[in-house]
């Protein structure tokens, strides 16, 4: 009986796994891809404001944050203030961004 070289038995399984991983790849990106679903605008892409320098008068706001697809509260110093997304409160920016409204104050419900 002959035995099979690792090497060969590597290079015969080697099609069948990547037509698995090609098959998983595709099936795990369909279930973000939902019919209906707006894009997000524009806006919501942008960093959030921030001030360069000292200042004595603070004000906050909330940005949507693209990296944990969640709305975040910014603080910064209102003097030389450079623009960026900027919403006045968590709902405004929930449901500009996020298509959904709160639940409570860590759930969202896509609307």
């Amino acid at each position: 009986m002959s035995r099979l070289k690792p090497a060969t038995v590597v290079l015969s399984l080697l099609p069948v796994v990547l037509l698995m991983l090609i098959h998983h790849h595709h099936r795990t990106d369909a279930r973000f891809v939902a019919s209906g679903v707006p894009s997000i605008p524009s806006i919501c892409k942008k960093p959030p404001p921030r001030s360069e320098g000292v200042c004595a008068i603070d004000i906050e706001g909330y940005y949507y944050d693209p990296s944990e697809l969640d709305c975040k509260i910014y603080k910064i110093g209102a003097c030389h203030l450079i623009r960026g997304q900027s919403f006045g409160s968590l709902q405004d920016c929930i449901s500009t961004c996020i298509h959904g409204r709160s639940r409570n104050h860590d759930y969202y419900v896509n609307a």
